[in-house]
């Protein structure tokens, strides 16, 4: 009796670390626009608006205006260590990104 009921809680908390593991991935899975989408979404509408437009500009792979407006959004708006955080990695995504495209244009026209 002792042991089935010791069997059951391993088996709850094992359940348990496996959900909480799935839970971690899935935050990691999201791409850094809706990392950044979420980390304003208690923020006032022009903000999340202004959000929305950062967004559609990195989707549309219009690097320099996506920069551009997260550089207004970090600069205006006092922003909490996630929103910080946020724009960082995806400011960071997108100098990377710009760079790739500049330099593919650079090789093809050589």
């Amino acid at each position: 009796m002792i042991k089935r009921t010791v069997a059951i809680i391993l088996l709850s908390l094992g359940t348990m670390l496996l959900s909480a593991c799935d839970s971690n991935q899935e935050k990691h899975k999201k791409s850094l626009e809706e990392q950044l989408v979420d980390s304003f979404s208690e923020s006032e509408q022009s903000v999340r608006e202004r959000v929305d437009l950062i967004v559609e500009a990195s989707e549309s792979q219009n690097y320099a205006k996506a920069m551009n407006e997260l550089a207004m959004l970090s600069a205006v708006q006092i922003n909490s260590a996630e929103q910080k955080y946020a724009i960082k990695r995806l400011m960071d995504q997108l100098r990377f990104n710009l760079e790739e495209v500049e330099l593919a244009h650079k090789n093809t026209a050589n």
